[in-house]
């Protein structure tokens, strides 16, 4: 009974922080690409923290920077209803011109992606009082704010952040008392349809409204985008648990 409430007393007590590193790759879904994962995809990296409740459940707040890119055409979508499209150019003394170009677009942008997610695991991990739970899957769902630089019709840009929503799956592996390895894979339902926007004078299609039909860019939100990597957490403090009677002591 003594040594119950002792073990009992010091897990409550325990610190069940990581602290570590993220790195891997991201990209981006939407208009210009409606369905190839890992197309165009840029290199991501960023710092991420995990608390642990129990063995079965904890949360994982990250900061990462992230690279995603498009292109028009390439995704197998059409938009335009020819391959050219023609618009009317007026220069300073009023005479207007009719130019003819290819129906084409690209963007490359850098995000900030900031979450707090919530972890669920397959299986016991790191018990408390077994050695061999070292290794389980989980599924991840939470809220993160996506930070952008917004772009206006005048090609001036403004930092800009949105809500996001990260879901996905991944495993964790405890290497030592102080190491833990990691793999996962997340996307990111935006509520924004401009992270493929530019507004560049090079760009014939509109990444929000690629139909030209008048659709709002905030009630029109398909832009997605995925983070795949890999992580390295280390255990500030590695759990010790002792009992008073010396019979057994644990150092995870």
């Amino acid at each position: 009974m003594l040594l119950t409430i002792v073990a009992a007393s010091a897990a409550s007590a325990q610190n069940r922080l990581e602290l570590g590193m993220f790195g891997g790759v991201s990209y981006y879904m939407g208009d210009f690409n409606p369905s190839q994962q890992f197309k165009d995809a840029n290199p991501a990296f960023g710092l991420v923290g995990r608390y642990v409740f129990s063995d079965r459940m904890a949360v994982k707040g990250d900061v990462i920077i992230a690279g995603i890119e498009g292109s028009y055409p390439g995704s197998g979508d059409k938009y335009a209803s020819s391959d050219d499209v023609s618009y009317a150019v007026e220069d300073e003394s009023g005479n207007v011109t009719t130019v003819t170009r290819p129906a084409t677009a690209e963007f490359s942008r850098t995000l900030v992606d900031v979450a707090a997610m919530l972890e669920l695991n397959f299986m016991s991990y790191d018990h408390i009082f077994k050695k061999e739970t070292r290794f389980t899957p989980y599924i991840t769902v939470g809220l993160a704010a996506t930070g952008y630089k917004r772009y206006s019709d005048d090609d001036n840009s403004k930092p800009h952040f949105v809500l996001s929503l990260p879901f996905g799956f991944g495993a964790k592996y405890k290497v030592n008392k102080w190491l833990r390895l990691g793999v996962e894979w997340t996307l990111r339902k935006t509520f924004a349809d401009d992270l493929d926007v530019t507004y560049s004078t090079d760009d014939a299609i509109d990444g929000s409204d690629p139909y030209g039909n008048g659709m709002s860019a905030y009630t029109h939100n398909n832009d997605w985008y995925s983070l795949c990597g890999v992580t390295v957490t280390f255990s500030m403090w590695p759990r010790k648990l002792s009992c008073n009677d010396g019979m057994r002591s644990y150092n995870r």
